[in-house]
């Protein structure tokens, strides 16, 4: 996997950013774990497509807002789907680095030649 830049932002544009990856990581935990609750619940989960959009604060590298755009196509009653998407949002443990701030620990080990 080859990560970049845009070239925009000095990078050569060879490869998704870093923060490209993360929203591209939220839109596949949804897919993934929407499709296995349809799949445990024993319901079709008919055909799923999931956009990510983000904004950024001005003149910071953190994020404003994501926005998760869920589109679904099923042969399945609307309340089925429903109930499947919100327990799809209750077990999506990258929804959940979104949602909730934590912690992270930084283990820095640097070995030179010099």
């Amino acid at each position: 996997m080859i990560c970049d830049l845009s070239d925009a932002s000095g990078g050569t544009n060879v490869g998704p950013s870093s923060l490209e990856l993360a929203l591209m990581a939220l839109a596949g935990c949804g897919a993934i774990i929407y499709a296995d609750v349809c799949k445990r619940s024993k319901i079709d989960p008919g055909k799923i497509t999931i956009g990510v959009e983000a904004e950024k604060s001005s003149g910071s590298p953190t994020l404003k807002e994501v926005t998760m755009k869920v589109n679904i196509e099923s042969k399945v009653q609307k309340a089925l789907v429903e109930a499947a998407w919100r327990r799809t949002e209750a077990g999506c443990p990258v929804l959940f680095v979104y949602k909730k701030s934590m912690p992270v620990k930084v283990d820095l080990e640097i070995k030179t030649a010099v």
